[in-house]
């Protein structure tokens, strides 16, 4: 009889464990699905950087042509500081 007793709560508990190991491996495999990479190996976050990326991108051709602009009006500043100094100064002598 003691046998018994000590039989029927080993039984149950390696009932459980399998039972909790296939548990575990259900569980396991559904966070690997969940977070597995997008198609093409990238994620969702490396997909948003390439997007937020591309948008910058996307407005770099008026950032330049905004510093082309700058840059023409700047050359013209210079050119006329040139030109007035080179009048009020004829004979290139340096000012003391």
């Amino acid at each position: 009889m003691p046998t018994e007793f000590i039989l029927i709560p080993i039984a149950g508990m390696a009932t459980g464990t399998i039972f909790m190991f296939g548990i575990y491996k259900l569980i396991t495999k559904w966070m690997e699905l969940r977070h597995r990479p997008a198609v093409g190996g990238v994620s969702a976050e490396e997909l948003q950087d390439l997007r937020d990326d591309v948008a910058l991108l996307r407005d770099m051709p008026d950032r330049v042509a905004e510093l082309e602009e700058r840059l023409d009006f700047t050359e013209r500043l210079l050119a006329q500081a040139r030109r007035e100094r080179s009048e009020l100064n004829p004979g290139g002598a340096p000012h003391a």
